[in-house]
């Protein structure tokens, strides 16, 4: 039964009454603090009105509490978006997963982090989103933030909020209800196939560790922490096959740290060409005789990719070297261009993930189907391959009725070109 005291202001009028309902004893039998709730009073309403939608509101939040699903009209978002980060950091959310959502945590909280979790409604959410749609939200640039980052706070707050209606603090997730703004396509950057065969050709001039590092890009298709996450027990030389699950990060809290990688699909193992076997080969020779030299200044961490003294190195290394790789062949290029009176082009800007979206781009127009694709990069689904290069397989597809032509049409035209005789 719901205890209801009424509150009136100054002049003695009713603006709100207080409903409490019992909630129990614990198990010192000590009473626990009741569920409350407060129910305000329009003015414009009669006596008869007030107390019939009172009685509605009684009724309805006695229902609620014997059923457990009362708001927690006091705990703020703020407070409760902490209590869920280390919740999913105790069940094993990977550590940069988490590192992102504090650094989204720092727009949002300032926002929204003051409403408690039952106040929050879609339409906080939405004037959320579209101030993060103006200039200066981005820190970098002063500009305005991709709708891409804006759906990655709406993804945390859903997150955050489903939770809450999980422990059903709230009766609804306000996110599932909100308007995000719309993900902008972009297409995935990839390299041409001409210049892909100029970089390999390139590389040959650069160490041995840059060339397997520059071949395995072109021919794995792996991510950049994958590939510096690759130890040698993991390369079966007999077989030519390389096994990936290992993904090197770096974080400031952390420093450069393993980690299993991205999805389970991405533990996979990967069919290389025996060319690029045989030069791992012999850098992996160039690397145990630099062992021996150093004796016991070299810390034997098993990575394929090292620093000098045979520590993990930081997974940044590569893409700073992709772009200074550039820089150096480009300037060749130029160089050349200018002494015969050339016209060779520039290599595009090449980064890991480039050299990532040309090999699917360039299996996919060689008619491989998008489930073997999938596999071989290591996504989760094979919709997130088709999602990513549905540009491409649109290509693919005009290749196809091309191909089609080819064969049918003019093969029907011979016919009757015989047919005439």
């Amino acid at each position: 039964m719901a205890n209801i005291q009424e509150r009136k202001n100054k002049y003695g009028k009713i603006i709100s009454y207080s409903i409490r309902v019992h909630k129990g004893r614990d198990l010192n039998g000590k009473q626990l603090k009741p569920y409350a709730m407060t129910f305000k009073v329009d003015p414009t309403w009669s006596e008869r009105k007030i107390q019939a939608e009172l009685k509605k509101a009684v009724v309805l939040f006695e229902e609620q509490c014997k059923y457990g699903i009362v708001a927690d009209n006091k705990q703020t978002f703020e407070k409760y978006a902490q209590y869920v980060l280390e919740l999913k950091q105790r069940t094993g959310v990977k550590h940069r997963t988490i590192v992102r959502y504090r650094e989204l945590l720092e727009r949002i909280n300032p926002a929204i982090g003051h409403f408690k979790l039952a106040d929050l409604k879609p339409q906080h959410l939405n004037s959320f989103y579209e101030q993060l749609s103006k200039d200066g939200m981005n820190k970098s640039t002063g500009g305005k933030l991709s709708n891409k980052t804006i759906i990655e706070h709406h993804r945390l707050i859903r997150t955050i909020l489903s939770q809450a209606e999980k422990e059903m603090l709230v009766q609804y997730n306000s996110a599932s209800k909100a308007t995000p703004p719309k993900m902008d396509k972009k297409e995935a950057n990839y390299i041409e196939t001409e210049d892909i065969e100029r970089i390999l050709e390139y590389a040959k001039s650069e160490s041995l560790k840059w060339q397997v590092a520059i071949n395995l890009l072109v021919f794995t298709g792996c991510r950049r922490g994958e590939i510096m996450g690759l130890k040698w027990n993991k390369i079966d030389f007999q077989n030519n096959l390389i096994t990936i699950d290992t993904n090197l990060l770096y974080s400031t809290e952390k420093g450069i740290y393993q980690d299993t990688p991205k999805t389970e699909q991405s533990k996979r193992k990967i069919n290389v060409p025996s060319s690029v076997i045989e030069l791992i080969k012999t850098y992996k020779r160039e690397q145990n005789l630099k062992r021996l030299q150093m004796g016991s200044a070299w810390f034997d961490t098993g990575f394929v990719f090292t620093q000098e003294n045979g520590g993990p190195m930081h997974p940044d290394t590569l893409t700073d070297y992709c772009t200074k790789f550039t820089a150096k062949y480009n300037k060749k290029i130029e160089k050349q261009n200018k002494e015969t009176g050339t016209k060779t082009p520039l290599l595009p800007h090449i980064t890991p993930h480039a050299f990532r979206h040309s090999q699917a781009s360039m299996l996919i127009l060689n008619g491989l189907d998008c489930a073997t694709v999938s596999k071989r990069l290591g996504h989760a689904k094979i919709s997130t391959t088709t999602d990513i290069y549905s540009h491409i397989m649109q290509k693919a597809d005009k290749s196809a009725a091309t191909a089609l032509e080819n064969i049918l049409l003019k093969k029907n035209a011979n016919l009757i070109e015989l047919d005439a005789f």
